[in-house]
């Protein structure tokens, strides 16, 4: 169990003002066994005890919050040092009912067990001690000769009983309300904390989304740049139609280079969005200017050898899983054209399952015997990855294999839409 609050802020003035409140007692239990002339009965030896034991309770007093076990153990021991001295019952008992209370409210499990126990056997011990001494407060109850015999001493159990068990059961209800407080506010902490993760958990998402979005964007705009800016090495200049082809070439590359970086600020802008508002837009939302079949179409004109099949009926999907598809099929042909043989045939075939209505896309290319040999693809760490994961969030696949210097991807997505 934790420790109240009061007693963690100020340890030192929680022990000052409880040792204030004990030397009180004392001093109050003394004066009124002087006043009501217990202490003259009892003699000088009396008067020592009686002494001894108001300061051990005024110990006890003092340390009850802090120290709610030791409190306990200073009052059973006062009150049997008072006992052993046949001593009647006086104000510092009261010491008794304070240690009690405080002992439910700030002790442990194992002092609120004891405590308990302490009211139950010490209501035993003190009804029988009284009887037995025949203390003022007997005779107060026996007092009324109209009474029947048994009804002074139902009288004492139930005044002893309620005197220990009420004080005890006040500090239980405190403590009880403050561990529902404590609780409350640890669920509280909890559920802030939870909030707290799971904001940061969206942020690393959406800048993973980011970084594969930018990658796959820049990536594949300059393998299409790097192709094109290779082939102008090939064209006569001095020749018309070489020279239009040229200028041809370089209005691709412009198009190209504008193109992502107008797909790089609206993915930015939508990022930003997402950031600021806490709800933004969605992948699919943010791209739905995201087209597979002029993607297809701008990569064809740029790339000499390659071949686009289309089969009829074929349902492209919607939202995230279009966001997918064109993010995945976007990096299969920019790797096409970073490792594929500049020379050699790329094949892109864009069908759909019979049976599910699922849309396939496989690319089929010649790897580049130096990047065969220099870096063997496909391989970790290359953006095959997070089209994967993509695709895998849209119940998608990817396969990829190379196998004799032809490398074959081929995806599958479920198909959700309108055929196109």
């Amino acid at each position: 169990m934790t420790m109240h609050p009061a007693l963690v802020r100020s340890r030192t003035g929680v022990l000052v003002a409880d040792g204030i409140t004990g030397f009180l007692l004392w001093i109050l239990s003394g004066a009124f066994a002087t006043l009501s002339g217990a202490d003259a009965d009892a003699g000088l030896a009396g008067r020592l005890v009686l002494l001894v034991a108001g300061a051990v309770m005024a110990a006890a007093v003092t340390v009850r919050r802090l120290h709610p076990g030791w409190a306990l153990g200073l009052a059973w021991a006062s009150t049997l040092v008072h006992t052993l001295a046949g001593l009647d019952a006086s104000l510092t008992q009261i010491g008794v009912l304070v240690v009690l209370a405080s002992a439910a409210h700030y002790g442990s499990t194992r002092v609120l067990t004891l405590s308990g126990v302490s009211v139950a056997v010490g209501a035993i011990i003190a009804v029988a001690y009284l009887v037995l001494i025949d203390s003022w407060l007997v005779q107060l109850l026996s007092a009324n000769p109209a009474f029947p015999a048994w009804l002074p001493l139902a009288l004492l159990v139930a005044l002893v009983g309620l005197t220990l068990s009420v004080p005890w059961l006040v500090g239980l209800v405190a403590r009880t309300l403050r561990l529902g407080r404590e609780g409350r506010e640890r669920a509280r902490i909890a559920q802030d904390e939870a909030r707290r993760a799971s904001e940061i958990a969206e942020l690393q998402a959406a800048r993973t989304v980011l970084a594969r979005d930018v990658h796959d964007i820049v990536g594949h705009s300059l393998a299409v740049i790097i192709a094109q800016a290779e082939s102008v090495r090939f064209r006569d200049v001095d020749d018309p139609e070489g020279l239009e082809a040229v200028r041809g070439t370089v209005g691709t590359i412009a198009d190209t280079a504008r193109r992502a970086l107008g797909e790089v600020r609206h993915v930015l802008e939508t990022t930003a969005v997402t950031g600021e508002g806490g709800a933004g837009l969605s992948s699919g939302e943010a791209h739905t200017g995201l087209d597979l079949t002029q993607l297809l179409d701008d990569v064809e004109r740029s790339r000499p050898g390659m071949t686009v099949e289309w089969a009829e009926g074929v349902r492209l999907p919607r939202g995230e899983s279009a966001v997918a598809l064109y993010r995945a099929v976007q990096e299969l042909l920019t790797n096409a054209l970073r490792h594929g043989e500049p020379t050699a045939p790329v094949l892109v075939r864009v069908d759909a399952d019979p049976a599910s209505g699922d849309i396939e896309v496989e690319i089929e290319n010649t790897v580049a015997m130096a990047s065969s040999s220099e870096h063997p693809w496909p391989r970790d760490g290359t953006g095959l990855d997070g089209a994967r994961s993509r695709l895998q969030s849209a119940g998608g696949s990817l396969e990829a294999r190379a196998l004799d210097g032809v490398f074959t991807a081929k995806v599958r997505l479920p198909a959700v839409g309108e055929p196109s």
